[in-house]
């Protein structure tokens, strides 16, 4: 205890780390967790659809179909209905075997005129349980809140990366009260039994049945490429990945500073040891009393850090839930995690320390009571930058640190621990914003986007451009989707450009970076790629790579589209527009606003500023602690200097100068180092993102957010400053005489 007392703030800071680290692997772990077991048992105990598809013709024998391919399958009815010029709500028919709804609140459809609401749509737009809701010419009562299976992230098309429950949302009606509604139109679900097979094989498979039948089949969406159930699992899997590092990091970092504290402690205590030594204790006694102190920090830590997490599982599952619609069933709290937030520190530190402790008590006692002696020896680093050709103040600050590689080390990870953390917010915000706002308006000069259920001939209206697309992979990785897309030679609005800011011409075969990239792909390349609709492999030579984030495509002329598929001459699966057009809803299988995407995104970003706030501020505590211990420790090892600058007449603010303003140079490294550092996480995590939601972003590094990072590391390097500033005015110009005594 009077140990801890010297230097309580010290021990405060490390505490602080410990709590951080144990509250954030238990809090994401709970979260993950929950989230994932919630998806998993709402997906399997409700029959989550495996594929969907619309058809030309409706399928007579459904159970002789079923019993070839060994799956289940049923058909629902969808119409969207136009509440007003910005809002639709899709009408869904309740189902029985598979997607089957599950109320949330209020009770389930007993009877004609009832609907079950998408909760998110409901509260954005004032419908709660018990008001009434007109939609497709008919009132209907609103009896509870439902959560469906094959929309747990209620997109309105499956393409669409943002909800907005402001513009869409979803209900579930009973299937006669879809009669009178017209241009309702079925949809097939299946569901294989065979859990086991490759769903692609399985799903090629079912399509030749169809095909044997005479049954032409459209909208076909597989699970895995439905963002509407894929979306979920990419938050699942980035707090699972998250989980683990940001803890680890602070608890390296612990370690570190721990080890350094011991290790001065036990060599300022030389002496005494060496004498304990000599009057009879044993090695493991005074082992016992110094691991006692990173033990206690380390319990303690891990004890508050794992209870104040477990409150807070929670509302943040409750939270995700409100942006994924999933029942909430229970909570867990495990006793797993809770023990992993509690014994890792205590390993980690536990470890780092015995090791420091048994490396400085081997020395015989003899050794030890000559006490520790001042080491002058210049390391290579010293060396290499030639000190000398300094002016006094730089020399003096740069081997304050050089002459402490643990201490210096300490310091520069942590600076580049929070720096990185920091940047990492304001990246993911700046990635999001340029894709789906400035990437996208810039690729793309029209407003709406229709596509058809079927293939169209003819010319485009007036204000529009035709376009055919399909979804193809690579032959040898099914979990790729892309669309390769064709355009009109001389169209004006798609505009790709060159890395180089030139325009790309329409008439040739370009493709976007991201899917370049992705595949390896470059301008000259003749690649073969797998078409999802018939399953045969088609070559396109490429020609050049387009510098566009708007999203996975290759573009090539629609004549050569039309030719290589196989398609007739003057064939179209949908209309770019400049305008709104009066096409028939029953045509359509989904339409697409550029508006409505960009207001989408910025619904998105007030609640990401909020994330970016919380975790700049987390990464200035995470700063101001590490620059704290580090310039208390940088005091402490100075006490005769700075007590002899003051003999000599320098003045408060020049020592202070020369002592908390060493670390300057570290500061601007460590914040230097992170964005690298952070650009490659970022590329890391977005492919992972990528392998699970077949989503790709760029790493958009603002300039601006980079001098805002720096700005805020910068000012907690100040107010750390501030603080110790008191601890140097505090040395008294005895110390020199008391070191020299002793």
């Amino acid at each position: 205890m009077r140990i801890l007392k010297e230097n309580v703030l010290r021990y405060l800071g490390i505490l602080m780390l410990i709590i951080l680290g144990s509250y954030t692997f238990v809090v994401a772990a709970g979260i993950s967790q929950n989230l994932a077991t919630l998806v998993n048992t709402f997906t399997e105990g409700h029959m989550q659809e495996d594929l969907s598809f619309s058809t030309d013709k409706a399928i007579t024998d459904s159970a002789e179909l079923e019993k070839a391919v060994d799956a289940i399958l049923e058909e629902y009815m969808s119409f969207d209905a136009v509440l007003s010029d910005s809002l639709t709500l899709r009408l869904l028919s309740k189902t029985e075997k598979l997607n089957i709804p599950a109320v949330i609140e209020g009770r389930t459809l007993s009877g004609p005129g009832e609907i079950l609401l998408d909760p998110a749509f409901a509260k954005a737009n004032g419908y709660p349980v018990g008001s009434q809701i007109e939609a497709a010419g008919k009132t209907f009562k609103v009896v509870g809140f439902v959560s469906l299976p094959h929309y747990i992230y209620p997109l309105k098309n499956v393409y669409d990366i943002m909800v907005s429950p402001n513009n869409f949302g979803v209900g579930v009606i009973n299937r006669e009260d879809f009669a009178g509604i017209d241009n309702a139109y079925s949809i097939y679900s299946v569901r294989f039994n065979d859990r086991t097979q490759s769903l692609n094989k399985q799903a090629a498979e079912f399509r030749e049945r169809l095909h044997e039948k005479g049954i032409t089949e459209s909208d076909w969406i597989d699970i895995m490429n439905n963002k509407r159930a894929r979306m979920a699992w990419a938050s699942i899997t980035g707090l699972k990945t998250m989980s683990v590092p940001v803890p680890a990091a602070m608890f390296l970092l612990c370690c570190l500073i721990i080890g350094i504290m011991i290790w001065r402690m036990i060599r300022n205590e030389s002496v005494i040891i060496g004498t304990l030594y000599a009057q009879g204790y044993r090695r493991r006694e005074l082992m016992r009393h110094y691991m006692a102190i990173p033990l206690l920090l380390a319990i303690a830590g891990g004890v508050i850090g794992s209870v104040l997490a477990l409150p807070s599982i929670a509302p943040s599952v409750v939270a995700m839930v409100s942006y994924y619609n999933v029942p909430v069933t229970g909570i867990e709290l495990s006793v797993l995690n809770v023990l992993i937030g509690i014994l890792t520190p205590v390993l980690f530190l536990g470890l780092s320390s015995y090791l420091v402790i048994r490396s400085e008590l081997k020395r015989s006692p003899a050794e030890l009571m000559k006490g520790d002696k001042q080491k002058t020896k210049v390391n290579a680093f010293e060396r290499a930058l030639k000190l000398e050709r300094f002016k006094f103040s730089t020399k003096f600050k740069l081997r304050e640190q050089l002459r402490s590689i643990s201490r210096l080390l300490f310091l520069l990870l942590g600076i580049t621990s929070a720096s990185v953390l920091m940047l990492l917010g304001f990246t993911i915000m700046n990635s999001m914003d340029y894709v789906f706002k400035n990437g996208t308006t810039d690729t793309y000069r029209f407003e709406y986007e229709y596509a058809f259920k079927d293939i169209q001939h003819g010319k485009a209206p007036e204000g529009a451009e035709v376009f055919s697309a399909g979804r193809f992979y690579p032959e040898n990785n099914e979990g790729i989707e892309f669309y390769i897309t064709g355009v009109e030679p001389d169209s004006t609005i798609l505009t790709l450009n060159s890395r180089a800011g030139s325009p790309l011409p329409n008439n040739q075969t370009n493709i976007t970076k991201p899917l370049a990239d992705r595949l390896g792909i470059k301008a000259g390349d003749s690649v073969s790629f797998v078409n999802k609709q018939d399953g045969k492999a088609y070559t396109f030579h490429i020609d050049a790579v387009a510098d566009s984030y708007a999203g996975q495509f290759i573009f090539i002329p629609i004549d050569e589209f039309n030719a290589q598929l196989g398609f007739l001459e003057n064939s179209y699966t949908g209309l770019w527009s400049t305008k709104k057009l009066d096409i028939p809803e029953e045509l359509l299988s989904g339409t697409k606003s550029l508006s409505e995407t960009v207001n989408a995104m910025d619904e998105l970003l007030g609640p990401m500023i909020s994330m970016v706030v919380a975790m700049t501020l987390i990464a200035c505590v995470v700063g101001l602690i590490i620059i704290y211990l580090v310039t208390s420790l940088i005091i402490e090892e100075n006490k005769n200097t700075i007590s002899l600058f003051k003999i000599f007449g320098y003045r408060r603010r020049e020592i202070r100068s020369l002592i908390l303003s060493s670390s300057t140079f570290v500061i601007l490294a460590g914040f230097i180092i992170s964005i690298p550092v952070m650009a490659a996480s970022m590329s890391a995590m977005y492919g992972y993102l990528g392998a699970m939601i077949n989503l790709v972003l760029p790493t958009i590094i603002s300039p601006l957010y980079v001098v805002v990072c720096f700005a805020a590391i910068m000012l907690t390097y100040q107010l750390s400053k501030l603080l110790c500033a008191k601890k140097v005015n505090t040395v008294s110009m005895s110390e020199a005489l008391k070191a020299g005594t002793e």
